[in-house]
């Protein structure tokens, strides 16, 4: 098979090019792992605010005010602050406390009875550790009122005990969601969002690049005159271009086991590989319509620019589509592209593809292959046209 052998030479003289567009997926993968692990990760913990504990109660060693303070302990940070109202508002402006309460005088004497003394609270404007802290507070003091009015004999220690246990009261709460998952896979959805780039320069290049050394007037002037039939000559030539397409894709693939390791060997990473291969295939029939319409090597690489990154940034693979307007999102789903990144953020969704799901990423990869079929028409009808022009 000389001309398939011939065709692996040309891919390897341009081998350096072709890795470029490799190590440019390979660094995108490295800077998302390393954005993505400083995010802080889904779920609920708790802070401790810093705050400020002021008592102006004649009872300082009241029971009640004791046990709201070492409650408040408990969720927030004391710090200690002069009481001096010029002091506190400079510690509130440069954030060294968050919150402050003082308790005012008569607080003991007046808990639990008609008359009210309200707890005095000062913070920082729009504080969202306001809105928890005042939270905190009036827990405490309602459970504990509560107590105080059923139990109106029992002592303070009594029912500041009592309102302690039941505020420890909590209820466990887990976290499920479909739709966000914990691990890798959103960073395997980016890699293989950004792939539809990369694979598609790599196609393009290469298919290219044989193309027009194979259409060089005196190699097609030899190869007819040689005893090899046309047939043969471009069932080589397609079989060139097959395992130059598997290469490109089984290449980008194997960089995503070694980042990702067993994230792969799941049903999202399967179907993933899957988009992927179907996406090559798109790759490979625009890469020879491309070369059958090129007919010199200096528009090559601007042609190759122009649709790798037109179709990669109207379509979501450098941004996402959920934040792309209307008009462009319209003019990108005439694109494979398109359908790529939504197949992709589709199977990503899910833990497992089933009902809606499934058929929303059956009909991407559709219209993905409709889209290689239509280009290789196309491609033959060029042919057919230069065929009747040359006859």
């Amino acid at each position: 098979m000389p001309v398939f052998k011939a065709y692996l030479k040309v891919i390897r003289k341009n081998a350096g090019l072709l890795l470029m567009y490799l190590g440019i997926v390979l660094a995108l993968a490295v800077m998302m792992n390393q954005f993505n692990a400083q995010r802080p990760q889904l779920g609920f913990s708790e802070t401790q605010v810093p705050m400020a504990f002021f008592n102006d109660d004649s009872q300082a060693d009241s029971t009640i005010v004791q046990g709201l303070r070492d409650y408040l302990q408990e969720h927030a940070k004391m710090v200690d602050v002069s009481d001096d109202p010029e002091a506190i508002r400079d510690a509130l402006f440069f954030a060294e406390i968050a919150y402050v309460i003082r308790v005012p005088a008569g607080f003991a004497d007046g808990f639990g009875q008609d008359e009210t003394v309200r707890i005095e609270r000062l913070s920082a404007p729009d504080s969202s550790a306001s809105a928890y802290m005042d939270m905190r507070v009036n827990q405490y003091l309602n459970t504990a009122r509560l107590f105080r009015i059923g139990m109106p004999t029992a002592s303070d220690g009594t029912i500041v005990q009592l309102a302690r246990e039941n505020l420890r009261i909590s209820t466990p709460v887990e976290l499920e969601s479909d739709v966000i998952r914990a691990g890798s896979y959103d960073n395997i959805v980016l890699f293989y969002n950004y792939l539809a780039y990369a694979l598609l320069a790599m196609l393009i290049l290469g298919i290219t690049t044989c193309m027009l050394t194979f259409g060089n007037l005196d190699l097609k002037r030899r190869n007819l005159s040689s005893p090899l039939s046309i047939r043969s000559l471009n069932l080589q030539l397609i079989a060139g271009g097959l395992v130059f397409g598997l290469f490109s894709w089984g290449s980008l693939v194997l960089l995503s086991l070694a980042l990702y390791g067993r994230d792969m060997l799941t049903q999202t990473g399967l179907f993933l590989v899957m988009n992927a291969f179907v996406y090559m295939l798109v790759g490979l029939s625009l890469s020879f319509l491309v070369g059958h319409l090129l007919k010199s090597r200096n528009a090559q690489a601007a042609v190759s620019n122009v649709l790798t990154l037109g179709m990669s940034f109207i379509s979501g693979v450098f941004v996402p589509q959920d934040i792309l307007g209307k008009t462009v999102l319209a003019i990108a789903r005439f694109t494979p592209s398109y359908w790529f990144v939504k197949a992709n953020v589709a199977i990503g969704s899910q833990v497992t593809l089933n009902g809606q799901t499934f058929q929303d990423v059956l009909f991407s990869v559709l219209i993905q292959m409709l889209f290689a079929i239509g280009l290789l028409c196309v491609s033959w009808i060029v042919i057919l046209n230069r065929r009747q022009k040359a006859s």
